[in-house]
């Protein structure tokens, strides 16, 4: 094989692989070992991993490190745990039945079915979103980076609830599964993310407060605006403070014009932040049923299970100071 035959090479039949190339793929289009070991010497191709090399000197791109990766572990290897986005390190993903000594910049996850999970056509081979999704939600740190694992996925459209929920049920095994299931319930209810989500179980589901509509769209002059929770029967709104995109000038000229717009149509709105739903949550739900009392709710509202939950006390407040009127 002389130059000419490797330039072809690289940008014909294998031109899918961003100049990355292994010595078995040379040698299948016909170089000899004393070819490559010419290509090497003359820096036509430069080493990247064993038996894997790139056609050009200098620091290599993203895509030829997302290749080099793929081809230095495979066959059968795809990136994995969003890899096809930079970083430090590439995750690729490998059948369960083999084992691969993982090169250098390069991490290794030895995953179970893995064949039914790639979508092979890709370039690189990758695992497919939902299937991703579901790899990062068992290294989540905690419940709250699940749920905006989920709810991130979902909001972007990277993949849907249902097809979330075909993937786990494939799944045999599935680190926090029941938490997977009732989140994406709640995300095709509407919540997009981790503080709203904490917000309905948390206060408003935890303590029986009515339940709200998500996401609700109504047009006003010609607007089309959102509301985070809605209760419309009472006309009140909650607005949670806590995602990106509410920080700028503009954003906060936007959310004021929406307030005073819905103001004028007779609805109230209540904002909410974070220490309000993840810390003070039972003392928000009192003083949200108490506002939902004063416009027409008839219901009331239950202490939750956390000690000392403001509903419980206040409860025991009133019916210690109706008996004691009663005695008066």
């Amino acid at each position: 094989m002389d130059d000419d035959d490797l330039r072809q090479l690289l940008r014909g039949p294998l031109a899918h692989q961003s100049g990355v190339v292994t010595r078995a793929q040379l040698y299948e289009a016909g170089a000899a070992p004393h070819d490559v070991r010419r290509f090497v010497r003359r820096r036509l191709l430069v080493r990247l991993h064993d038996r894997v090399f790139v056609d050009h000197t200098g620091a290599s791109t993203w895509p030829q490190r997302t290749w080099a990766a793929v081809l230095a572990t495979g066959p059968g290897s795809a990136l994995c745990l969003d890899a096809w986005h930079p970083g430090e390190v590439v995750h690729v993903a490998i059948d369960t039945t083999r084992r691969v000594r993982a090169p250098e910049g390069v991490r290794v996850h030895r995953v179970t079915g893995l064949e039914a999970m790639v979508r092979w056509s890709a370039s690189p081979p990758r695992v497919r979103p939902e299937h991703d999704l579901l790899l990062r939600v068992e290294r989540a740190r905690d419940e709250s980076e699940v749920v905006e694992l989920l709810a991130s996925a979902v909001r972007t459209r990277q993949t849907t609830p249902d097809r979330i929920r075909s993937a786990a049920a494939q799944r045999t095994r599935l680190r926090r599964r029941r938490l997977v299931l009732a989140v994406l319930d709640d995300v095709e209810r509407g919540t997009q993310s981790v503080l709203e989500w904490r917000y309905l179980r948390d206060v408003e589901r935890a303590h029986a407060l009515p339940r709200a509509a998500w996401q609700l769209r109504r047009s006003v002059d010609g607007r089309t605006e959102y509301a985070d929770a809605s209760y419309e029967p009472h006309r009140l709104r909650v607005e949670l403070r806590g995602r990106l995109g509410h920080d700028s000038w503009d954003d906060r000229a936007r959310d004021a014009r929406r307030d005073l717009d819905q103001a004028a149509l007779g609805w109230q709105a209540v904002e909410l932040v974070h220490r309000q739903v993840f810390r003070d949550a039972c003392v928000t739900a009192a003083r949200l049923a108490s506002v939902l009392q004063s416009l027409g709710w008839t219901g009331t509202p239950r202490p939750c299970r956390s000690n000392g939950c403001a509903i419980a006390e206040s409860t025991s407040h009133h019916v210690t100071r109706g008996v004691r009127d009663q005695a008066g």
